[in-house]
């Protein structure tokens, strides 16, 4: 039985930190016998649905996480329990890189206090709030900002994390911690701050701290990792680092039970939905304007039109679209008013017209929604303003947190 889970992993998705593609963690994973693994990128989760997908296929448990980084520059490490874990991590990475300077991503106290619903904090690296206080010796300030975050979590939701790298002064800032832990009745959890899938990747490691920080390798000493130690280890050893902490190590297991959520089965996107008139549904409206205007566009409805009409609208109500090409076809009016205003009539199509998808184009088209080359007839229907259309508040949409979150 494996007796270790890896719940502290980064991936070239940490950019310019970590040096190994998905692939090569999740497979080296399961090569050494794992059966969960956490990936736990900084400020982002935007390898997190590849990772969730190839771990899925290689019979490896994916646990979403993210490394972000406070507002006092401090490490965090949070881990999804559940679905609305998920959506309040979003909420968080989201508000870490809308609300300060780009590429500068960190979230405000109050922010955290308010999105912890669903999510499991490790206390993180030595950049950590508890590690950096712990391994300076101030032990009131690292109680209290423990406190805080139990606060904010909840006993049961907050981890004390150790790590074993084999550096200098490690070995004493983990028995200060685990003495912080028993103090406040709080459970202790191993990470191994992985970075590369095996030991060899440090030198690619090393190269890209100095791109990092605009410098050549021989400068960037101080700023590189003092060993090769943060590389995938096999679970017996990643145990045996922490065999004078046996809850730590207990707690891995634990911690990866409990964080259920797993992005290829548990996202449910709810796409938009749009008042339609009186009697009528979303499918049975958009069914209405196709056959309205693919009337308009072609004249007559001929066997071949109605074939793939009927296709594509049975395709659309499978998947639950037809409120999402409703409010495309709101979106796209209120754009052709837009370039009449800008350009005068007659306008041939709004500023910056896409593309409708081959699959999708005879119903796109026949709803209002332009093609590569839309033909003069529909372009002047849909910029016409004799024309009047149900109004579909932007309110509508719920995004796949939201989702989540409901």
């Amino acid at each position: 039985m494996v007796s270790y889970a890896e719940l502290h992993c980064h991936s070239n998705f940490s950019f310019l930190e970590g040096a190994s593609h998905i692939e090569d963690l999740v497979l080296r994973a399961r090569e050494l016998g794992y059966e969960a693994l956490a990936l736990t990128d900084h400020d982002g989760l935007h390898g997190a649905m590849e990772f969730a997908q190839c771990a899925r296929a290689w019979g490896l448990k994916p646990i979403t996480g993210a490394e972000v980084t406070l507002a006092n520059g401090h490490h965090l490490t949070v881990l999804c329990e559940t679905q609305r874990g998920y959506a309040n991590l979003c909420r968080l990475l989201s508000h870490a890189h809308l609300d300060h300077e780009r590429g500068k991503p960190c979230v405000e106290p109050e922010v955290l206090a308010q999105h912890t619903e669903g999510l499991i904090a490790l206390s993180g690296c030595r950049k950590g709030e508890l590690p950096s206080l712990a391994a300076q010796g101030r032990y009131r300030e690292a109680e209290e900002a423990a406190r805080r975050y139990l606060q904010w979590f909840g006993p049961d939701s907050f981890f004390v994390e150790l790590q074993n790298n084999l550096v200098h002064g490690g070995a004493r800032r983990n028995h200060a911690l685990a003495d912080l832990a028993e103090h406040l009745g709080v459970g202790v959890v191993a990470t191994g701050n992985v970075h590369y899938h095996v030991r060899e990747r440090h030198r690619l490691q090393d190269v890209l701290v100095a791109i990092k920080h605009r410098t050549t390798l021989d400068a960037s000493h101080r700023l590189r990792r003092e060993n090769s130690e943060y590389y995938l280890k096999p679970p017996a050893e990643g145990a045996e680092l922490f065999r004078d902490y046996p809850k730590a190590v207990a707690n891995t297991l634990r911690v990866a039970e409990r964080c259920y959520f797993e992005l290829t089965r548990d996202l449910d996107y709810r796409f938009p939905d749009c008042p339609v008139p009186d009697g009528e549904t979303p499918d049975s409206y958009l069914r209405k304007l196709c056959y309205r205007e693919a009337e308009d566009r072609y004249g007559r409805i001929t066997s071949k039109v109605r074939e793939r009409l009927e296709e594509e609208l049975a395709l659309l109500e499978r998947h639950g679209l037809a409120g999402f090409f409703l409010i495309h076809r709101e979106i796209l009016r209120l754009a052709y008013q837009v370039a009449e205003e800008v350009r005068g009539r007659p306008a041939h199509g709004p500023p910056g017209r896409g593309r409708a998808r081959p699959s999708g184009r005879s119903s796109a088209t026949s709803s209002g929604c332009p093609t590569s080359t839309p033909s003069p007839k529909t372009s002047s229907w849909a910029a016409s303003s004799t024309r009047r259309w149900p109004r579909c508040p932007t309110s509508t949409w719920t995004s796949p947190a939201t989702s989540a979150r409901s």
